[in-house]
C-alpha cells in the first residue's frame, strides 16, 4: 500500500486544477515541489519566475504565505481558491501576488478569462490589471484582453467551462 504523509496530500479538484495550469498553460518542464506553508501540491516553476498552488480554501487563505514565498524565492505565486466543485457550486478566484517594477502587489479576487486566439488571463472580479498566462510566466497589462462587457462575460464562461470539464469527478486522475 502507498501510503503518503499528511503534507503530501492534495485533494483530485486540487490536483485536477493543478493539471489544467501544468500541463494546458505553463509546461512543467522546470517545475519543482515547494512548501513555504503554501497549499500542498504547490509547485515552483523557477524559469518562468512563478509559482502555482491550488486550494479547496477561500481567501484570504494563504495570504501571508504567499507574501512570504515571493520574498525568499522572489517568484510571483499565484494560489487558486477552487472548493470542492469548482466552477459548479464554487466560482473560482485567484490569489496573485505580482512583481511590477520590482514590487510585490497583491491582487486578489481575479477570475478566469478565456479566449480561443488570446489563450487565458486572469482579469479582475471589480478593477486591477489584467494578466496574461503565457507559457513563459505572467504578463501584466492595463488593457482588457476583450472590448466589451459582452465579450468579458463570454471570455469567463468559456474559462469556466473549461474548469468544469478538468476537474469534474471522472472516477480516477
Amino acid at each position: 500500500m502507498n501510503i503518503r504523509t499528511f503534507q503530501e496530500r492534495v485533494s483530485r479538484t486540487s490536483a485536477r486544477m493543478m493539471s489544467l495550469m501544468l500541463n494546458d498553460i505553463f509546461g512543467q518542464e522546470d517545475g519543482s515541489r515547494i512548501l513555504l506553508g503554501l497549499p500542498s501540491g504547490a509547485v515552483h516553476l523557477k524559469d518562468r519566475k512563478l509559482i502555482v498552488a491550488a486550494t479547496v480554501c477561500d481567501a484570504p487563505m494563504f495570504r501571508d504565505t504567499m507574501t512570504n514565498a515571493a520574498a525568499s524565492t522572489g517568484a510571483d505565486v499565484m494560489v487558486i481558491h477552487h472548493g470542492f466543485y469548482p466552477e459548479t457550486l464554487n466560482p473560482v478566484f485567484v490569489s496573485l501576488l505580482v512583481h511590477i517594477g520590482g514590487k510585490p502587489y497583491l491582487l486578489e479576487k481575479m477570475v478566469f478569462y478565456f479566449h480561443e486566439a488570446d489563450g487565458f488571463w486572469l482579469v479582475p472580479y471589480d478593477k486591477g490589471p489584467f494578466i496574461a498566462l503565457e507559457e513563459t510566466g505572467l504578463r501584466v497589462e492595463a488593457e482588457p484582453p476583450f472590448l466589451t462587457i459582452h465579450q468579458r462575460s463570454e471570455g469567463v464562461c468559456e474559462a469556466a467551462k473549461t474548469i468544469v470539464r478538468s476537474t469534474r469527478n471522472l472516477g480516477v486522475l
